[in-house]
């Protein structure tokens, strides 16, 4: 009996105490989401200068990207994101572009998409020398 009535009373306090821990959450959680719904992060970005580039590649370009056996060349040339993935490893490897541009060429991109490529990872470099 005793027994019971310690669990019983063990129970209840876990229980109000999750239901006191469960409303904290929820109000910190609506203070979280009304700080984030003004939060612009485009503006952010670009207070930052964040790198961004545009290819001029038209959309036969890109099909012939897109057709490539390694989808990488499509998703720099389309995501901003990615590029500057791609980018930041290719920064961090310390190999001549060169070495990149052979790397393209035996993957089947065009001698023109390869050029942009180049050209941009020549304006990443800059803007992070800034």
């Amino acid at each position: 009996m005793r027994l019971v009535l310690v669990w019983l009373a063990a129970a209840s306090t876990a229980l109000i105490a999750s239901g006191s821990t469960l409303s904290i959450a929820e109000a910190r959680a609506l203070r979280s989401s009304k700080t984030i719904s003004n939060y612009d992060a485009a503006a952010e970005e670009e207070d930052r200068g964040s790198f961004k580039y545009t290819f001029d590649f038209d959309p036969s370009d890109l099909s012939a990207l897109k057709r490539l056996n390694n989808d990488q060349f499509h998703r720099m040339a389309t995501q901003p994101e990615y590029l500057k993935h791609i980018f930041k490893s290719w920064k961090s490897g310390f190999k001549p572009l060169e070495d990149y541009a052979s790397f393209m060429e035996s993957e089947g991109v065009s001698e023109y998409a390869i050029k942009h490529f180049i050209a941009a990872f020549k304006e990443y470099t800059n803007h992070r020398s800034l």
